[in-house]
């Protein structure tokens, strides 16, 4: 159709290929092949150039276009008809009873199931509703389905897995059951509890470490500044050093100074 966005196949009997394509299906239904043939599609290269390979092809268009019909059926507002209208002159087109080119009786079969398929489920021919949009979801089909809760009698006891046992032994046995329930719940929580604990002691830990390791650091620096300044006084032969020591002493008694305090006596 000119103008129109949707693709056309009204021109397709003027294409060699679609014309050899058909030739090569009639070919191929009159040979010996065909009884033995599998008429899957693939699209390895061994399959796809076969001699069964432009038959597979048909068959697997005509399956393809049942299984759509399927699907959209009674689903596009009665819009059916316009959607496949396309289709519906392709699968004319095909003229499977044509004198000069009459199509394999397999494909004639598989093309009269996908029009009586169409035809039942696109209610194609019959009056309806012109085309209208289509309705907005209700609140009713968007909620989720709530269903009423099962209640069961607590002081039943034959069900589940104490059936078939005394009244005396179903309590035993769900009482064990509910022992085990409990020292599991325990049990996870001790191992929680430990893991938190654990957790919170090593990070104690690695405070005090730090704390003691910064505090261990700057001491090192000073020794290590205090030794710097001993090597550089006795690099310099002892000339930084000033007051006290022995050696003032000795200068102190040979000046006869020694033990004279300014104001004072000996």
């Amino acid at each position: 159709c000119v103008g129109s966005p949707i693709p056309s196949f009204s021109s397709s009997g003027k294409f060699e290929e679609l014309k050899r394509l058909r030739k090569s299906v009639i070919k191929f239904f009159k040979s010996s092949e065909a009884k033995t043939a599998d008429f899957t599609l693939s699209l390895e290269r061994e399959k796809i150039s076969s001699n069964s390979s432009p038959s597979a092809i048909i068959l697997s268009v005509l399956q393809l276009v049942q299984k759509s019909v399927e699907y959209y059926a009674d689903s596009m507002n009665t819009a059916e008809t316009e959607a496949f209208d396309q289709v519906t002159r392709a699968l004319l087109h095909l003229s499977p009873s044509s004198k000069s080119s009459k199509l394999p009786r397999k494909i004639v079969k598989e093309l009269k199931k996908t029009v009586d398929a169409m035809s039942e489920k696109l209610h194609m021919g019959e009056a309806r509703h012109p085309l209208r949009r289509r309705s907005a979801a209700k609140a009713s089909d968007l909620a989720i389905e709530t269903l009423a809760p099962r209640m069961e009698d607590p002081t039943k006891y034959a069900m589940g897995k104490d059936k078939d046992k005394t009244r005396v032994q179903a309590d035993k046995d769900k009482a064990r059951r509910e022992y085990k329930r409990e020292r599991k719940a325990v049990s996870r929580e001790l191992r929680l509890d430990a893991a938190f604990i654990e957790s919170e002691r090593r990070k104690e830990k690695e405070r005090k470490d730090t704390k003691s390791r910064e505090a261990r650091n700057k001491n090192f620096g000073w020794l290590e500044q205090e030794q710097a300044t001993m090597n550089q006084q006795v690099a310099q032969g002892g000339g930084l050093l000033a007051g006290g020591g022995m050696g003032a002493a000795r200068n102190k008694a040979k000046s006869g100074k020694l033990g004279i305090k300014r104001g004072g006596k000996f």
